[in-house]
């Protein structure tokens, strides 16, 4: 029987076939991630290079899990700017940080 047909699975692992067991996992902080944030980053690497992203302020709000491939694919997307918000939309500070200036 695999892993998402077993009935003693929570019902989000149910066919859910890049769903794991987190909880043993180890949840590293996004370094841009600040405690007054509305929302903290959090990402778990499995074994088998699967990753879990969750909210750290509110993990009861779910996980989403990626394949090593979606991982990479988002991380590079990232890295090029495919997700940046456009300046105008953002407050200075915002703006230099997704310009990679970090402020002290």
């Amino acid at each position: 029987m695999s892993d998402s047909a077993r009935p003693d699975l929570p019902p989000e692992a149910q066919g859910n076939e890049k769903w794991h067991d987190t909880t043993n996992a180890v949840w590293h902080r996004s370094s841009l991630s600040r405690e007054d944030s509305d929302a903290i980053v959090e990402v778990a690497k499995f074994d088998d290079g699967f990753r879990a992203v969750r909210d750290g302020k509110n993990p009861e709000k779910g996980i989403l899990f990626f394949t090593p491939a979606e991982w990479e694919a988002f991380v590079l997307g990232a890295k090029d700017g495919e997700f940046d918000i456009p300046e105008e939309y953002l407050t200075e500070e915002e703006a230099a940080i997704q310009r990679g200036e970090y402020p002290t």
